[in-house]
């Protein structure tokens, strides 16, 4: 590929690739967390009881999904932009209903959802963090 393109075009390409594989691993986080969501809501439980909730949830993981919505606006459109932002809307779907043919696990419905197997154990492995000794460590731990 190479010789025949030139290596800065190569280099575009495999980067190209890479950035589809994180966004399809974001796509893929973004859906888990939808169905989290789902299953969370129809078994009525509080996401404020859980250890961390953000008030952005659901809207946040939609955004994630869609992030590349800006190629739709009048005179910004870039199909480079489009195939990256949009592949994995195609790829991820392909991906999991062939992975569900493959291993032959069901879609667990949202209402059947498991949150408690092993959730002692977890919890018992789980230590709260000391508070911080001085400034910089409180500055630290604010800004990870």
């Amino acid at each position: 590929m190479g010789v025949h393109s030139g290596s800065g075009k190569v280099f575009t390409w495999f980067s190209n690739m890479t950035s589809v594989a994180g966004l399809l691993t974001w796509f893929g986080i973004s859906y888990t967390y939808t169905r989290f969501y789902a299953g969370l809501k129809a078994q009525g439980i509080d996401r404020k009881g859980l250890p961390f909730s953000s008030r952005l949830q659901p809207f946040a993981a939609w955004y994630s999904t869609f992030s590349g919505w800006s190629v739709f606006l009048r005179g910004e459109w870039n199909t480079a932009t489009f195939v990256t932002s949009y592949l994995p809307l195609i790829l991820f779907p392909i991906l999991y209903v062939s992975a569900k043919l493959w291993t032959r696990v069901p879609v667990v419905k949202a209402s059947e959802m498991d949150f408690y197997t092993g959730l002692v154990e977890i919890e018992a492995s789980t230590y709260d963090e000391p508070p911080p000794k001085n400034k910089l460590e409180a500055f630290w731990r604010w800004l990870m």
